[in-house]
């Protein structure tokens, strides 16, 4: 389906569901594998949090699992950003949120504990 067709059909969802009513999850941090990665940190969360508002000024919310490179995976070999990456990703995510007022605990699934920001989330 490619980037750009997955992108619109969250933004289309929202009509169908509302404002609110639309997230999507992802692995926060992969941005940093090699070979394909950002290079920096800073780069990968700049990037990251861009994608995050732009589907936000339409709607949609996003959260995060943290990346873990297992052994064996093909990851295995890499190194996941730091701890503070993901402190920032994770307060990144809840700002943009409640600026847009997009909860992101808007299902049981996203109740599992597994997704930082939602964690934070819960606390407004």
């Amino acid at each position: 389906m490619g980037y750009q067709t997955w992108r619109q059909r969250l933004i289309n969802a929202v009509d169908i569901f509302g404002r609110g009513n639309v997230n999507t999850g992802f692995v926060g941090g992969v941005e940093t594998a090699r070979p394909h990665g950002y290079a920096t940190e800073a780069e990968g969360l700049a990037v990251t949090l861009e994608g995050v508002e732009e589907l936000a000024s339409h709607g949609v919310g996003a959260v995060f699992t943290v990346w873990n490179p297992v052994k064996g995976s093909v990851f295995q070999k890499q190194t996941a950003p730091s701890l503070d990456y993901f402190v920032r990703l994770t307060k990144g995510i809840d700002d943009i949120s409640r600026r847009y007022g997009l909860y992101g605990d808007m299902d049981d699934y996203r109740r599992c504990g597994n997704h930082p920001n939602t964690d934070l989330g819960r606390l407004w």
